[in-house]
């Protein structure tokens, strides 16, 4: 997903998708009786499902996003504390993912070694 892409997102199911993959770390499926659904993962290895939490509609749900980004260890979070718009909060989380995933994509320039004989005297 590219940054314009991200932009570009409109607050509802696909934003809500991207959120909850990207971010709280759960499979999305649907399902032909309930819908969309989150599949969460416990310590012991199990699942669980739920309905697919409305990150970028609600703000206490938009809030979760918040918390999970610091337990993540982004600092921007700071910044979206007093946000009040969850597409907002949504796109900025997102952001900062894609942003930390170029920079970890990025090599590191290696200096040029040389191997210099030894001069014997």
């Amino acid at each position: 997903m590219t940054r314009d892409e991200i932009l570009l997102m409109k607050a509802g199911r696909n934003l809500n998708i991207c959120v909850s993959e990207e971010i709280m770390g759960t499979k999305v499926v649907h399902d032909e009786i309930f819908g969309d659904m989150e599949i969460h993962d416990t310590d012991q290895g199990e699942h669980f499902y739920g309905p697919l939490t409305p990150y970028s509609e609600n703000l206490s749900s938009a809030q979760l996003v918040i918390l999970r980004m610091a337990n993540l260890g982004y600092p921007e979070v700071g910044l979206w504390e007093d946000e009040k718009r969850p597409e907002v909060i949504c796109r900025a989380a997102l952001l900062a993912v894609l942003g930390k995933d170029k920079k970890e994509k990025i090599p590191k320039k290696r200096p040029k070694l040389y191997l210099v004989p030894k001069v014997r005297d």
